[in-house]
């Protein structure tokens, strides 16, 4: 039996999907893409199935460029099948109405991932589109650049304390202070806030859940405006925007377009 791993997309699967799959010989898994379980799931897997659009922060969603991404870079002889209740021209898109039309052989012809035709439209946001202008937006749109900001501060005071040895005192006074880090920070999160639930449904939302997490080490800091000393003496808000930084890198490297993203300093 083929085993197909499911994204609800925030919804329940229609139980004629599931005796249409089964009366193929494909039984589905339903995965939650926040958490990682899923992944050793893929080396026996025949394929990702999406419901789309997917329903999320009060909108329809289209995370299927992201899944294709990911499959055909890390995946790519499983298949990417979508299903909705659209009249949708495409060799890997089942038709809720038509569930009749897909037997056994149906799925034999689908296609793998590295040689999927193009992706057809489908209701909602287009999730690669949103995650290109996370890293690349113009001006306010760009959640990553407003970080880079704090992190360059962040960066610059570590400096001054670890290796110059200049007192703390005068680095808030002269750096920390003026760059008002907690309303960066505010700004920050509610850019943060307004982008990355979006991508629940998404073969990164574990990632972004990590970073998510890492923030919440050092939210007091910050909105504290950064008076401790010792949060910075000793590395840990450095560290943390650093791993956050890294997880953003690998994310931005995967799944957007090179000549529009972000660049790191």
């Amino acid at each position: 039996m083929k085993i197909v791993l499911l994204v609800d997309g925030g919804r329940p699967a229609p139980q004629a999907l599931t005796a249409c799959c089964e009366a193929a010989g494909v039984r589905l898994i339903k995965i939650t893409p926040t958490e990682d379980n899923w992944r050793p799931l893929l080396t026996e897997a025949f394929g990702v199935m999406l419901l789309l659009p997917a329903w999320g922060r009060g909108a329809y969603l289209d995370p299927s460029q992201l899944w294709q991404c990911f499959l055909a870079n890390h995946h790519p002889h499983l298949r990417l099948l979508m299903t909705s209740y659209g009249q949708v021209d495409h060799s890997n898109h089942l038709d809720l109405l038509q569930l009749e039309n897909y037997d056994a052989s149906w799925w034999q012809q689908t296609q793998e991932a590295h040689i999927t035709e193009e992706l057809p439209f489908f209701t909602g946001i287009d999730l690669g589109e949103k995650l290109k202008r996370f890293f690349a937006g113009h001006g306010d749109d760009s959640v990553v650049a407003v970080l880079s900001r704090i992190r360059l501060v962040v960066q610059m005071a570590s400096r001054e304390l670890q290796k110059m040895q200049t007192p703390y005192s005068e680095i808030y006074a002269d750096l920390v202070a003026p760059a008002q880090l907690a309303d960066k920070w505010r700004d920050w999160r509610n850019r943060w806030i307004n982008y990355y639930p979006l991508f629940e449904y998404t073969p990164l939302a574990g990632k972004l859940e990590q970073i998510a997490q890492l923030t919440e080490g050092m939210e007091h800091w910050m909105l504290a405006g950064g008076k401790e000393e010792e949060p910075l003496a000793n590395g840990m808000i450095l560290q943390v925007l650093n791993n956050m930084r890294e997880q953003l890198q690998q994310i931005e490297k995967q799944y957007v377009v090179q000549k529009l993203s972000h660049t790191y300093r």
